[in-house]
């Protein structure tokens, strides 16, 4: 093999691999700032249920402020398990 294609063959895989890591850091970044949330409100503007925001706890866990019928809930939401921490009605 010339020193040129293993060159060329170094460098397409460096290429890939930089592609492979800024992929998954713009994931990481979407999933911190809850771009998916975001897309869900515009996709489901008719449904009874909202999410209204998330928080991230740690990498499993995060806090979710949930509205259904004007009434608003806070919870905890996990891999495993789900916790309702609080329930309030919103003036109208």
């Amino acid at each position: 093999m010339e020193f040129t294609q293993l060159l060329q063959t170094v460098l397409a895989f460096v290429f890939v691999l930089g592609l492979m890591f800024i992929t998954l850091w713009l994931i990481k970044i979407c999933q911190q700032k809850g771009s998916v949330i975001n897309l869900g409100k515009y996709l489901n503007k008719n449904s009874r249920i909202n999410i209204i925001e998330r928080q991230r706890i740690d990498m499993k866990n995060s806090v979710v402020l949930l509205q259904c019928d004007n009434v608003e809930y806070l919870a905890i939401v996990g891999e495993g398990s789900h916790l309702l921490l609080q329930q309030t009605k919103m003036k109208e």
